[in-house]
């Protein structure tokens, strides 16, 4: 159960404790749309006639190519995913086909773990190589789905090969509008877009799906990327500005799961995939802007003690008479954050 899944259940216990002290997801949402008119429309899928686009997986799929990119082409939900294959739903698929999605699986992870580099990897390849390396992407994200539901699920495109199907059978199902929407995502990224920037950072500030100390409590949750101590989540939203509360909440829940301050986070921000945009405040703003009526280190000790029943951290102190933290005069974009001194 993932950190989205616990916060679209209001009666979880991360879901309860945000609401009650980080209440105003209404003033950074309203931020975040004045400062969208700054970025073009977002790019849209082409998937033709007859096809819709399954937003979900071309979400997953930018986020792992943007990871290889940062040098981080495989983490543990893929290969997870491979070893979780062999729970079918109900006999779906049938064992055969799972032998061969999971060989599959395994070239695959052989073959991304080729990109890994502390020097990162191109934001776009020469054309054959780049769109190779989007359909392993794209099927990787499907080996994640396996890991996210626990197992598989129908309607997982894995599960309606062949018994007989290799791993260049499975990137070939991988539908053109797939290629083409991330590459032009990635296009997005580097120009003009963040991430070249963000691959020139060293590699101990470029961490690609970290965890945090109070992960276990909701379901092993992790994050998109911590870059130069910036909390960043990628959305692949076509309606940036529909963006609700659960969005704003997952970056506070990851900020206040890194209990012990272990990656020193600075910042939070949102990367808007289709507009290349990377739109986000510094921790004390964004605190500020949600309402909260304590400091940073009393809010993680809070979050723990309600996440554990109470066994580890402390609860708030008394109420006391006081005011939220002062709102920030304005917010300013984090792509000047992170990139003044690289300039």
């Amino acid at each position: 159960m993932s950190l989205t899944s616990h916060l679209k259940d209001p009666h979880s216990a991360i879901s309860r404790f945000l609401a009650e002290q980080l209440p105003d997801t209404r003033a950074v949402l309203a931020d975040l749309r004045k400062r969208l008119a700054c970025f073009p429309a977002p790019v849209r899928p082409r998937a033709g006639a007859g096809l819709k686009p399954e937003y979900r997986m071309l979400g997953h799929t930018i986020d792992h190519r943007l990871r290889i990119s940062l040098g981080a082409p495989t983490g543990s939900p893929i290969k997870e995913g491979i070893e979780r294959a062999v729970l079918d739903d109900d006999g779906w698929p049938s064992r055969k086909v799972i032998r061969a999605v999971q060989k599959a699986g395994d070239l695959m992870v052989q073959e991304l773990t080729r990109y890994e580099s502390d020097a990162g990897q191109p934001l776009c390849l020469a054309a054959a190589d780049e769109d190779r390396l989007i359909r392993l992407c794209h099927v990787a994200s499907s080996f994640e789905a396996i890991f996210r539901h626990g197992g598989w699920m129908r309607g997982n495109s894995l599960g309606l090969c062949t018994p007989e199907a290799s791993l260049d059978d499975l990137l070939n199902a991988v539908a053109d509008y797939v290629v083409d929407d991330i590459r032009q995502q990635m296009q997005l990224a580097a120009h003009p877009g963040p991430f070249e920037n963000l691959r020139l950072l060293p590699a101990d500030a470029r961490i690609c799906g970290p965890v945090f100390v109070g992960s276990l409590a909701v379901g092993g949750a992790d994050a998109d990327f911590i870059l130069d101590r910036a909390l960043i989540d990628c959305k692949a939203t076509i309606n940036p500005d529909r963006l609700h509360r659960e969005a704003v909440y997952q970056l506070a829940g990851y900020l206040l799961l890194d209990h012990s301050d272990t990656h020193a986070m600075s910042t939070v921000a949102l990367y808007l995939s289709r507009q290349g945009a990377l739109i986000g405040w510094s921790v004390e703003d964004f605190l500020s802007l949600l309402g909260a009526r304590h400091e940073l280190p009393v809010l993680r000790d809070a979050c723990r003690y309600a996440l554990t029943d109470g066994k580890h951290g402390n609860p708030l102190p008394p109420p006391y008479p006081s005011r939220p933290l002062p709102r920030p005069r304005s917010a300013p974009a984090v792509q000047q954050l992170l990139f003044d001194e690289l300039g």
